[in-house]
């Protein structure tokens, strides 16, 4: 059975919505409808309507969107400049002082760990174990943490303003940011639990766990973190036992001052060498981690879902929303904030994301029955429409401009102020034309109107003729007229051309696409516009197509002079 446009999305709702079709995908809901229905464009229409679903797209798999491509941390050469940290914990055995938690930090450029064991994490117990950690190896100048209540607390805020230190944030729930603590602390916590096993207090253990991680090269740099922070393998166990083994043998001493020297020139040729492995490893970490990656990014304003990291149960929905994106901070980082209270901000990764589609609204009309007479309705005489403010006026300044630049620009203004006219001017470079070969004159009743909406159309339809956008017709032609509201509570004066331009021949004039636009824009910091005045009123209609733009009002029947918002071809023309 071929479906006219009326009950299609009816249909569409049966086949996807309700419990009998059970939300399942595209392709089955098109099999299903396909077995008894047809019209054109059925697997588009079927494919859109199941990938604006809201509930599918709360529902769906958290795997159901690529992730982002890898984006490696910059290679830090000095020890100490900057340090990731973190805490492990509560652990599930107590140390003998009735410690649970671990505070470990991570130097960047050499990987020298540093772990201390805490009874509580307030943020002052947390800011008194990296002051004596600090004090040790020197204060950085970049500190990288999750965004803990004991990481963010004033207390701790304060004191790296105090020590000159830029506090660092990962996004929520994205521990990739802080991979080099969050690796460390999976090798800790496996050298602790060999430990624990056995009933042995791991705080005893801690410093010697340190020791064995410190003492072994790593596989990112290729030496271990005590020859690059000291210059020199320091001596451990099997040293020992050697040394003992030969015999005690004396050393040649070296003058301060060459030790020194040598020492410098060591660390330098270390640091190369660590940059070069480095490179080397995060390149080959890049190629297996974009294997399956691929660019994503939203922009400013777009809706978007996120990702619910830790659910209840398994039947919850994975995905929560719609938020909207207030701005992006990096290449991957975007802050939201949720559709319903915009009160709160939120940072999340883009892997945390991804796009809502929303359902274009419809907006329904009710015909009343045609009748062969009707007698004009005449216009009351309302008090004149006020004079629109000048453009000039309208233009806002920035507030960094002094008085002088801005009495520079409001005059510069002045002297262009037909360019910024509120008013739409009129082209002779264009004419709209309407072509319909062979067809009758299509003349379709008004909508019957709200009593609530009567006033505002009475009011739109004043204006335009003052405007002299449309004037009164006689023309055989009529479409009917809706008020569409708009988001900030007015309406939006549109007339219904679906029949009319069924039958309009296609302008096949190359529209631009607007994936492309976007890609040619996606890198910019700035974004330019011209905001055209009413830019459609400003083409002149053909003198035959004049009589097809008529609309029907329970007010009377008018045409339009200009080019109308609605009809086919005419983004064309503009």
């Amino acid at each position: 059975m071929i479906v006219p446009q009326g009950p299609r999305q009816d249909l569409l709702r049966l086949a996807h919505d309700i419990p009998l079709a059970g939300h399942l995908g595209q392709k089955k809901t098109r099999h299903r409808l396909a077995r008894a229905f047809f019209w054109p464009r059925l697997s588009e229409d079927t494919r859109e309507y199941c990938r604006t679903c809201p509930v599918c797209q709360k529902t769906g798999k958290t795997g159901d969107h690529p992730k982002a491509p890898l984006h490696p941390m910059p290679i830090i050469q000095e020890p100490f400049s900057r340090v990731a940290v973190d805490i492990i914990g509560p652990l599930p055995r107590p140390s003998a002082t009735g410690k649970k938690y671990i505070l470990t930090v991570v130097d960047y450029a050499t990987r020298y760990p540093e772990a201390v064991a805490l009874a509580n994490i307030r943020a002052d117990t947390v800011a008194d174990a990296l002051l004596r950690v600090f004090t040790r190896v020197g204060f950085p100048r970049e500190i990288l943490s999750d965004q803990g209540t004991q990481f963010t607390a004033e207390l701790t805020q304060q004191l790296w303003r105090l020590c000159g230190v830029k506090a660092l944030h990962s996004a929520p729930y994205h521990p990739q940011t802080n991979g080099l603590c969050e690796r460390f602390n999976g090798t800790l916590k496996q050298l602790i639990r060999a430990f624990a096993h056995e009933g042995k207090d791991w705080e005893k253990y801690l410093p010697h766990l340190l020791f064995a991680y410190r003492e072994v090269p790593q596989e990112s740099t290729g030496y271990s973190p005590f020859e690059l922070l000291y210059g020199r393998q320091v001596r451990g166990p099997l040293d020992l036992v050697r040394a003992q083994w030969e015999g005690g043998q004396e050393e040649d001493g070296v003058p301060v001052l060459s030790y020194v020297f040598e020492l410098r020139e060591r660390l330098a040729e270390l640091a190369g060498f660590v940059q070069g492995n480095m490179e080397t490893a995060q390149a080959q970490q890049k190629t297996w981690y974009d294997r399956s990656a691929c660019s994503r990014s939203f922009l400013v304003g777009q809706k978007v879902l996120v990702l619910k990291p830790q659910r209840q149960n398994k039947l919850q929905a994975a995905w929560q929303g719609p938020y909207r994106v207030v701005t992006q901070l990096g290449d991957t980082t975007y802050v939201v904030v949720s559709c319903a209270d915009t009160r709160i901000q939120r940072t999340f990764h883009v892997n945390m994301l991804k796009a809502y589609h929303e359902r274009p609204e419809t907006v329904d009309a009710i015909c009343a029955p045609a009748t062969e007479e009707t007698e004009p309705f005449p216009l009351i005489e309302l008090p004149g429409i006020a004079k629109q403010p000048s453009g000039v006026d309208q233009v806002q300044l920035g507030e960094e401009l002094g008085p002088d630049k801005q009495a520079q620009a409001r005059q510069l203004l002045h002297d262009h102020q037909e360019i910024f006219s509120a008013l739409p001017g009129y082209t002779t470079q264009a004419i709209h034309q309407v072509e319909t070969p062979g067809q009758r004159p299509l003349r379709q009743p008004a909508y019957r109107l709200p009593e609530a909406v009567r006033e505002p159309m009475r009011a739109e339809i004043r204006e335009m003729l003052e405007l002299g956008v449309i004037e009164p017709s006689a023309s055989p032609w009529a479409s009917p007229v809706v008020l569409v509201p708009k988001k900030d509570g007015t309406t939006r004066f549109c007339v219904d051309y679906r029949r009319l331009n069924e039958c309009t021949i296609t302008d096949a004039y190359p529209m631009p696409r607007v994936d492309e636009l976007l890609d040619q824009i996606s890198r910019g910091h700035f974004l330019t516009t011209v905001d055209l005045c009413k830019g459609y009123w400003q083409i002149p209609l053909a003198e035959e197509a004049t009589p097809k733009s008529a609309f029907i009002t329970p007010f009377g029947l008018y045409q339009f002079r200009v080019m109308p918002f609605g009809m086919k071809n005419a983004p064309a023309t503009f």
